[in-house]
Order: C-alpha cells, then sequence, then structure tokens
C-alpha cells in the first residue's frame, strides 16, 4: 500500500492535528503536561544501577 500524499500535505496534516488537540484539551478544561527531557545524571545513574545489579547477578551464577 503506497501513500500518495506529499511531504507537504503530511506536514499539514500534523499541524492541523495539533490545532485539534489544543481545541479539545481547552474544551475539557485539561492543559497539556508536556514531559522534560530526562537529563544525563539521570540516565547515567539508571546505566550504573544496571551494571552493578547485572553483576551481582553474575557473580551469583559464578558461585553455585
Amino acid at each position: 500500500m503506497k501513500d500518495e500524499r506529499r511531504f507537504k500535505d503530511v506536514i499539514r496534516a500534523i499541524k492541523g492535528t495539533e490545532k485539534d488537540k489544543d481545541k479539545f484539551l481547552r474544551a475539557s478544561r485539561l492543559s497539556r503536561h508536556e514531559r522534560p527531557p530526562m537529563e544525563f545524571e539521570t540516565v547515567l545513574m539508571v546505566m550504573v544501577f544496571i551494571t552493578i545489579w547485572l553483576g551481582m547477578i553474575m557473580f551469583f551464577i559464578g558461585t553455585l
């Protein structure tokens, strides 16, 4: 199945969808809460935690 729309038509459709979403939120008296991007320190802490956790599992498997 091939989509025959052009790039500009797709961009217009996306912008129209965003406007409709804002109208819906205003009508229902809700507000948009965009999540801020994750900070590098948080990602680093999660990676360190996972690495230590996996290291402990590998250590305990190796001692059996």
